[in-house]
């Protein structure tokens, strides 16, 4: 007598079902991994963005408020919603160049830094002599 039942057999479903899992897991993985990369897409366009501000307070300074930089102008801390991110902030008069200076503006977060540079030119107006 010939048997012609039809349908799977507990070794085919448990390969299938394993099948499945794995794919499963691979998919998930993925979606983790972009989840990770948007993160850290994120932090670094902020990073990015603060200390693009930061470099911009400088360069709009006066002349005569850059040597030296003020305290509060050289390091600190933002305000919310960024308070978990500090920056420091260096400019060095250019050897032999008159007002020259190099800006260099670091944002540190809680997992990544950033860091800009500048190079800045700003002419003292002339002295009168009387």
């Amino acid at each position: 007598m010939c048997s012609t039942n039809r349908g799977f057999t507990i070794l085919e479903a448990v390969v299938a079902l394993a099948i499945v899992g794995l794919s499963g897991v691979a998919a998930l993985e993925a979606v983790a991994g972009e989840t990770r990369s948007i993160d850290r897409a994120r932090e670094a366009y902020t990073l990015s963005a603060l200390a693009q501000d930061r470099l911009a307070v400088v360069t709009i300074l006066a002349p005569e408020d850059l040597n030296p930089l003020p305290d509060s102008l050289a390091r600190g801390a933002f305000p919310k919603p960024f308070n978990g991110y500090r920056w420091t902030t260096s400019l060095e008069p250019i050897s032999g160049q008159r007002d020259l200076y190099d800006v260099s503006v670091a944002v540190t977060g809680a997992r990544s830094d950033y860091r800009v540079t500048a190079r800045i030119y700003r002419p003292r107006p002339n002295q009168v002599v009387q």
